[in-house]
């Protein structure tokens, strides 16, 4: 037998519980998501195009505007177009044939066809202003011979703006601004590269401003890699494509807009200074020329644009 004093010496093991805490490190790098921030998810900030440079004008467009060969008479494509400023300028300024502006958000495209309706106004306005203003001078030489002279005098001119523009002959099938715009919503990403054999070629240019950090975030690499993939094939051949890629430091600002956005945000590979390298060998398009933006206010905005060519023939 044992004696006491050994008894003594061992004491039963006791059982230490360990409640397992949380990773609190973890949960304060954890980004929290608020629903309204991913109101503009897409970017899709209201006249976005407004606040970018307000001591000035665009200063894309004033460079595009040395360029003008590209765009004149031919049919152009802008993607993201917000409320269309951009748009509506490469249409009346530019001498383009046609322009589509798109964009994925419903209420910015009503306000940019809403806009149409405002230039198509002005234009009816200023047409019935001129045709009002020949008939006066005309009956005036004839007002002493014809008493009924006066009643044409009297013609309200405030009608059209009452009850809408006239619907002159040739106006609305003359191809000039603002008939050559229009606007179309919708994602520009596809949802799968099985879609892509069946684009057409039938822009000139296409117009791809401001917009890659978007697509980017939203749809990851294969999405904007799809998205680069549609615009070659859109083009006609020597078409152009017209690139302003934001930085790869201003996606970090906008990582945290949504779960999905903070998802794809950590799995890009394709970083922008990569983008030429893919347009170039991996797309088709032959080369690559760059536009330097001259100084701008607005801080964050001074972008190059960089200007990619389809082939004239596919190799």
């Amino acid at each position: 037998m044992q004696s006491s004093s050994s008894q003594k010496r061992y004491k039963p093991l006791q059982i230490v519980k360990i409640s397992a805490k949380p990773n609190q490190k973890n949960n304060r790098n954890e980004p929290k998501f608020k629903d309204k921030n991913a109101l503009f998810k897409y970017g899709n900030y209201n006249r976005y195009y407004g606040y970018r440079n307000p001591d000035d004008g665009d200063n894309r467009l004033k460079v595009l505007t040395e360029r003008i060969d590209l765009f004149y008479g031919k049919d152009v494509l802008d993607i993201g177009c917000n409320i269309g400023h951009v748009t509506f300028s490469v249409a009346r300024d530019f001498g383009a044939k046609s322009v589509v502006g798109m964009d994925i958000d419903r209420k910015l495209i009503n306000i940019a066809r809403k806009n149409i309706q405002h230039y198509i106004n002005d234009t009816a306005q200023s047409s019935l202003h001129r045709s009002l203003d020949y008939h006066s001078k005309d009956n005036a030489l004839r007002s002493h011979n014809d008493p009924n002279c006066d009643k044409i005098k009297s013609f309200p001119t405030s009608l059209a703006t009452l009850y809408g523009p006239i619907n002159l002959p040739g106006m609305a099938v003359s191809g000039k601004f603002p008939y050559n715009v229009s606007f179309l919503q919708g994602n520009y990403v596809l949802e799968s590269d099985h879609l892509l054999s069946l684009e057409t070629c039938k822009f000139d240019v296409i117009l791809c401003l401001s917009i890659t950090k978007w697509l980017h975030l939203n749809w990851g690499d294969d999405g904007l890699k799809r998205a680069f993939k549609r615009m070659y094939a859109q083009l006609r051949p020597g078409g152009i494509l017209v690139v302003e890629p934001q930085p790869w430091k201003s996606y970090s600002r906008r990582k945290t807009l949504t779960e999905n956005i903070w998802r794809n945000y950590k799995n890009i590979q394709l970083k922008p200074p990569m983008f030429t390298d893919y347009l170039l060998n991996e797309v088709g398009f032959s080369n690559c020329e760059s536009i330097s933006i001259p100084y701008n206010p607005s801080k964050g905005f001074q972008r190059p644009l960089s200007l990619y060519r389809k082939p004239f023939i596919s190799t």
